[in-house]
């Protein structure tokens, strides 16, 4: 009988370990009231740039409004480049993403409506004679794209004849820009005319090879969250306050639809 009261007694105190464990795990997600982990990297006006020490973007303020809508302590964590950003919400160690809404993404991302559209193109570095897109697509040019992205997916096929070169960040593919290391870089042209600022007789070519379709997300499993997350896009569109994050954010290439 007393081995019984002790093998009950055992089982009971695992049975609370366990419970207050998933309590803690549930205290810690979107939906308990807690506090809110924004996935965001560095570089990009639609995620977070720091100005004069501050932080501002699309991304970095559309979390916060939604952590203090949803009563949330807000924690942006911060990542030096997208690819982290991404590999954070398949392991699910953040809670919401301002990302491309790709298909590949949306494989391990449960995706809210768009929020905005960006023009994609070319940042022709200073050292590069090209002077417009029809003359990226040839023999010995150099252009780069950021690891993980899908421009990592879609340049091969549109400049065939390019040489593509894989950066880490856009710090990196900065200072190759300025060594004349690369002709130009892809991407969306809110993050080219960001980068462009840092590089002295560097030009954003004025064509579009195509659109980002920028939403929120959450990690697979929270598809429940996708509702709340539509309702918070209307009423930031409606209230007028996300075409204030959008100038605040100082994004160019922007499509309003």
């Amino acid at each position: 009988m007393k081995n019984i009261r002790v093998r009950g007694l055992v089982l009971g105190i695992i049975f609370s370990l366990v419970m207050t464990a998933c309590l803690g795990a549930e205290l810690n997600s979107v939906g308990a009231q807690r506090y809110l982990r924004m996935g965001l990297y560095v570089g990009s006006p639609t995620s977070v740039v720091y100005v004069d020490g501050a932080p501002r973007g699309i991304g970095y303020e559309l979390g916060k409004n939604f952590a203090l809508e949803r009563k949330l302590e807000y924690s942006p964590i911060i990542f030096p480049k997208n690819a982290e950003v991404l590999d954070a919400v398949k392991n699910s160690d953040v809670d919401l993403v301002f990302t491309n809404a790709s298909p590949d993404r949306a494989k391990f991302i449960h995706f809210s409506k768009i929020v905005i559209k960006i023009e994609k193109g070319y940042l022709i570095g200073p050292h590069s004679k090209i002077s417009a897109a029809s003359e990226v697509n040839q023999s010995g040019v150099k252009i780069g794209y950021s690891v993980g992205s899908n421009s990592q997916k879609e340049l091969p096929e549109l400049i065939s004849q390019a040489t593509l070169v894989e950066t880490k960040s856009t710090k990196e593919a900065i200072e190759l820009l300025k060594a004349g290391a690369l002709d130009g870089f892809s991407t969306n042209k809110a993050i080219l005319f960001e980068m462009s600022e840092s590089i002295d007789g560097s030009k954003v070519l004025p064509e579009v090879i195509g659109y980002e379709n920028i939403a929120l997300g959450v990690p697979l499993g929270q598809g429940a969250r996708v509702s709340q997350l539509n309702q918070f896009v209307d009423q930031m569109i409606r209230s007028g306050k996300l075409t204030e994050i959008i100038q605040r954010s100082g994004t160019r290439g922007i499509v309003v639809n």
